[in-house]
């Protein structure tokens, strides 16, 4: 194709979907290194766009259809391509607005997915992680791609230093069935604080302060809690980390974007949908269940009858530390690794 000198790639939210846009920010810079790159997102995800390689300017949208018809190009510019990494009827809108020379469209696999999660159609069958079906979506459009996992910016956030090979720990999540019980997260932390002998780190967002603290102070590992941080101040400590132990959450990819290992806890969703982690050296830990996934992106209720929340309060701290301290053994043995 011809190269165009303007390019846009729309991702509305979540966080995880945005992090895992790196992967197809960084070959369309490689494709086309004079062109320019504009990303529109979200308000609320502007922070995790600033942190994609290859991207000149971000763009943040407001809600509805409305949100749409505010946005503006800049007078007398026409994208020669708009990469639709979302899939959805307003990014597909938006698209349609810009009449731009070529659109690329990632495949959402949308209808194969919510098989799987009503009637388990295809259970043991992993879908394509979403980072590589963000790939596809160049591929359509003829570009050869690397096929390696998403990597992020580094942003000198110009913050205190410290905790190097830490282990990190994130027990929030965005729905409430994907959070592992606060106290198993405790639990975990004082066999794997005792055993690694490591400083440890709590990671979440400001709303999640009183858990963190309550956490640190059940476990009783002195643990330092890191609360409403900018997403760039949680992406430098966590490439100083060893390791993250962390739910289904956002921040799960923003620990593979900067290279640090996972311990990724799964109960409603499953990797098999294409949000796993993307390490070579990450661990997944959960209970095989034929109720398994139950959600696309977790709900507030667990689904069961009985709202026995089964997938997660069956996962034992034990197994999570056997998981945790296989990665930092192995990271000893790796010179160079922290």
């Amino acid at each position: 194709m011809r190269p165009p000198e303007r390019i846009l790639v729309i991702r509305w939210g979540r966080l995880g979907d945005v992090l895992l846009a790196a992967a197809a920010t960084r070959e369309l810079r490689r494709a086309f290194p004079g062109a320019r790159i504009d990303f529109a997102v979200k308000e609320s995800y502007r922070e995790a766009a600033d942190l994609l390689p290859g991207v000149d300017r971000v763009t943040a949208l407001g809600g509805g259809i409305a949100g749409l018809f505010r946005y503006r190009r800049p007078r007398g510019e026409r994208y020669g391509l708009v990469v639709d990494l979302h899939g959805g009827v307003r990014s597909r809108a938006l698209a349609v607005l810009l009449f731009p020379a070529k659109v690329a469209l990632y495949p959402r696999l949308a209808l194969s997915r919510r098989m799987l999660v009503r009637w388990k159609r295809g259970k043991g069958r992993a879908f394509p992680p979403v980072w590589r079906r963000y790939l596809a979506a160049l591929e359509r459009i003829g570009l050869a791609v690397r096929e390696e996992p998403p990597r992020l910016r580094t942003i000198d956030t110009g913050g205190a230093r410290g905790g190097e090979g830490a282990i990190a720990f994130a027990p929030g999540a965005g729905r409430a069935t994907k959070r592992w019980p606060a106290s198993s997260f405790a639990s975990a932390m004082r066999v794997i604080a005792s055993s690694a002998g490591r400083p440890v780190l709590l990671l979440g967002s400001e709303a999640e302060r009183g858990m963190l603290e309550a956490i640190a102070r059940e476990s009783g590992t002195g643990a330092r809690v890191l609360a409403g941080a900018s997403l760039a101040e949680i992406a430098a400590s966590l490439r100083r980390a060893a390791l993250l132990v962390t739910n289904d959450s956002g921040l799960l990819h923003l620990a593979n974007g900067v290279g640090t290992p996972v311990v990724a806890i799964f109960g409603p969703t499953t990797p098999e949908l294409g949000f796993g982690p993307a390490g070579e050296r990450d661990q997944v830990v959960s209970v095989d269940l034929p109720c398994r996934p139950c959600s696309l992106h977790g709900t507030e209720i667990c689904p069961l009858p009985d709202r026995s929340h089964v997938c997660m309060t069956r996962v034992s701290p034990e197994e999570v530390a056997r998981a945790a301290l296989h990665i930092l053994r192995d990271s000893e043995r790796r010179p160079g690794v922290p």
